[in-house]
């Protein structure tokens, strides 16, 4: 028979509420992790000078904006329960937005230009002098 002051038994008293402690806290965190709401992702694509239009956004609230790649490329203006875009420069950009239901989605905008820049940035000859 074993006591309860039995050097081995006073180790797992010690260790099992410590990993049931650790049980717990664990449990509880993936818990948690899973409940918190993924917001919709939205893809978007226009073309350099095209314009669109967000509607339905909730009134008095301000979209948020993030710049993934290139500042210039969208041209963004809000209106009441609207948002208007126009893309002025390759590049793209993610949009927070709240929705009127209260739903909050992200836009992923890409801007394309419709060709690459014509002619080369290279300087030319200089005309010949005339005599």
């Amino acid at each position: 028979m074993t006591k309860a002051t039995d050097p081995g038994n006073s180790y797992l008293l010690t260790i099992v509420p410590a990993l049931l402690a650790l049980i717990t806290m664990s449990g509880s965190s993936a818990i948690a992790a899973d409940s918190t709401p993924t917001q919709r992702l939205i893809p978007l694509t226009i073309n350099k000078g095209q314009n669109y239009t967000i509607s339905g956004v909730e009134e008095g609230t301000i979209p948020s904006l993030k710049v993934i790649e290139n500042p210039n490329a969208l041209v963004v203006q809000n209106a009441p329960g609207r948002i208007e875009l126009v893309g002025a420069d390759s590049g793209r950009w993610k949009i927070y937005v709240t929705l009127a239901g209260g739903e909050k989605v992200i836009y992923v905008v890409t801007v394309k230009s419709e060709a690459p820049p014509q002619g080369s940035l290279d300087p030319a000859a200089a005309p010949t002098v005339i005599p």
